[in-house]
């Protein structure tokens, strides 16, 4: 499995692409080209056409959650695939696997009117379906004989926080080391998401977590909590981005190898 990162909250010196609050993934594995989740604009479609990567042929689209950060550039996407069909380009079909509830409409939060409206309100699973064969579903897909789509998180372990997001989702890999966990934002919680996919999988060794790891502005003893659970799973090595800051990184190297992550960068895993 290869897998690039179209965008990420963090970048290097030197390189020319975008990065934004907001997480987009490029993954190969088999014949299957799948984007995790869309950012927050349309700059992980910039970022892609910048590194020559073709989204013309991606066959699948998998939306980790509902929050803006992570669908907010789904429209331009559908935009983009419109234009090429407007212009005579026979496109690969393309499938967009999603919790039942990504598409459900919650009253607005946002009371600051110079901020912008949470782009989740103008999917519309009606006109959506009409371009993209929709699979909306809380049980556990197998896209590939080794990458499978968790479905729904249970919530077992740790503390959840007010911000919770129920129809949040995330990817695993079964490589020949162990799982490649791949998270969107871990509101669900990583032991959560962690445990779920040994449980999806049967596979109970875990080698490395990558995504969003929801740890901004936390307590230091529920952090050093989430790096014993780390330590005790013999995780190898987890790559933070996204909505994890500098505190949480530098207190779980205690517990775990951090890796760096920005946008731009890929990885692979057989």
């Amino acid at each position: 499995m290869e897998l690039t990162v179209l965008v990420d909250n963090n970048n290097r010196v030197g390189n020319c692409l975008i990065s934004e609050h907001g997480l987009s993934f490029f993954i190969k594995e088999d014949d299957v080209q799948l984007l995790f989740d869309c950012g927050s604009t349309d700059a992980f479609i910039k970022n892609a056409y910048k590194m020559d990567m073709d989204l013309e042929h991606v066959t699948d689209i998998i939306l980790s959650h509902s929050h803006r950060d992570h669908v907010g550039g789904f429209l331009r996407l559908q935009s983009l695939y419109k234009k090429f069909k407007y212009i005579g380009l026979e496109l690969t079909p393309k499938n967009v696997i999603a919790h039942p509830d990504v598409f459900k409409e919650e009253p607005q939060k946002n009371t600051n009117e110079n901020e912008q409206e949470d782009e989740t309100f103008h999917l519309s699973k009606d006109k959506l379906e009409k371009f993209f064969n929709l699979t909306l579903t809380n049980k556990p897909v197998r896209i590939t004989p080794k990458l499978i789509y968790l479905g729904e998180i249970p919530l077992k372990y740790g503390n959840v926080k007010d911000d919770y997001a129920p129809d949040e989702t995330a990817l695993a890999y079964k490589s020949k080391d162990g799982l490649i966990v791949i998270s969107g934002c871990s509101h669900s919680g990583v032991e959560n998401i962690i445990e779920h996919a040994k449980f999806v999988t049967g596979e109970d060794r875990v080698h490395t977590l990558i995504g969003g790891l929801y740890l901004i502005n936390r307590d230091g003893d529920e952090i050093n909590a989430l790096g014993r659970y780390l330590q005790s799973q013999n995780i190898k090595q987890i790559y933070p981005c996204h909505c994890t800051d500098l505190e949480s990184k530098i207190i779980l190297s205690k517990f775990v190898v951090i890796k760096e992550v920005n946008t731009g960068k890929r990885y692979t895993w057989e």
